[in-house]
């Protein structure tokens, strides 16, 4: 019989391997850049609606009341005790922040009712001078505490409610859970003299690394409290970076109030720069170690408890010791900021969204976080 020869299988040597290894390890590095690109503008689109959503229920909030949320329910100042807003009326104001006041308009009315059952959410009244265990005194106490002296205690904790992640108050492009080591209840400005121009600091929760920093409900969206909110003082710094040259034209840091203020019933109608010209609600992330690079998280921000947003650091100083003053884009506890890369979402009063550049102008920070300055400014100018 004869012997037919073995039919040789077809094959890749090992050159070809490396050689298709080498074009597949190429295609990739192409196309990794574009999902991730891909995917970081669908988060900027989330994003973008998260902002909508909020500025929406706020108006809706507006339609119901006649006037937009109050920002915080602290007392309104208290410019002798800079480091302690809360100071002396301590338990006589319970510190509730203006994302609470919108629930139900989120379809969160399960949240809500807590605080309402509570809580006084009324800007005109406080727990000051209240007889002690009166409803008016309980519903006064900040919102955290639950044993008034009394026992049982006279109402549930609001903790529990206040440990929910709520997704529409998050940005998609952040982490606001790495704010592990503090956590921002709120942020104020401050002025111990009229004519002083006010400062900017924050109050934190200061328990360091406790398991509440990572439990309770985080935010990167607040509304805009102007340059330095209401405080009282008739300077503005003449000269830049942070008078933004308009303290040199008599304009003061109260002439540049926005909406969001400490027990405020602020009304469209109020808005006399326009709607459109007025900023709403911005994004936040917090505190970092290493600004620059927006790495090492120390502070987020709780949802419930914080208040509008100052806008006297969105002016850049190179000249600055403090590293996160040098730019815009450094993140810190003290200004509007995201992780978008160049800019951050801001909402107008008219709830139109748009990405605000990291490199705007300094003084259209102030112009459009202040709604009655009088001053005529617009991102698209």
């Amino acid at each position: 019989m004869t012997k037919r020869a073995l039919a040789r299988r077809p094959g890749f040597t090992l050159v070809e391997l490396l050689v298709v290894i080498a074009i597949i390890g190429i295609l990739v590095g192409l196309l990794l850049p574009a999902v991730q690109s891909a995917r970081e503008a669908a988060r900027r689109m989330t994003c973008s609606k998260n902002v909508r959503e909020i500025g929406l229920a706020t108006l809706n909030f507006e339609s119901a009341f006649k006037r937009l949320p109050p920002g915080l329910m602290t007392p309104i100042r208290n410019p002798l005790m800079p480091s302690a807003p809360l100071g002396i009326e301590w338990n006589q104001h319970n510190g509730i922040g203006h994302l609470v006041h919108i629930l139900p308009y989120l379809e969160l009315r399960q949240l809500s009712q807590v605080f309402e059952a509570e809580m006084n959410l009324n800007p005109d009244t406080d727990g000051v001078g209240a007889a002690s265990g009166s409803d008016q005194q309980l519903r006064n106490v900040y919102w955290w505490n639950n044993d008034y002296g009394v026992s049982p205690p006279a109402r549930p904790s609001a903790w529990t409610t206040a440990q929910n992640n709520i997704p529409i108050f998050l940005c998609p492009s952040d982490i606001a859970d790495q704010g592990l080591e503090y956590s921002i209840l709120f942020q104020f400005a401050f002025t111990t003299a009229a004519a002083n121009p006010p400062g900017h600091t924050y109050y934190y929760e200061s328990s360091a690394f406790a398991d509440w920093h990572r439990t309770v409900g985080k935010a990167n969206y607040l509304g805009c409290a102007g340059r330095s909110g209401k405080t009282g003082s008739t300077a503005l710094d003449p000269a830049a970076p942070f008078g933004a040259n308009l303290g040199a034209v008599g304009i003061t840091c109260d002439d540049l109030i926005g909406w969001c203020q400490v027990r405020s019933k602020t009304r469209l109608r109020d808005v006399t720069d326009g709607t459109s010209l007025t900023f709403f609600f911005g994004e936040v992330t917090g505190t970092w170690r290493k600004p620059s690079t927006n790495t090492s998280r120390q502070f987020s921000f709780w949802w419930v408890s914080n208040a509008g947003m100052i806008t006297r650091f969105m002016v850049p100083n190179p000249a600055s010791g403090a590293e996160w003053i040098r730019a815009t884009q450094y993140g810190e506890g003290r200004k509007f900021h995201s992780l978008h890369g160049s800019g951050l979402h801001m909402s107008r009063l008219d709830n139109s969204v748009s990405i605000v550049p990291f490199s705007l102008e300094g003084r259209l920070w102030y112009i459009m976080s202040g709604m009655r300055d009088g001053q005529v400014g617009d991102i698209l100018e």
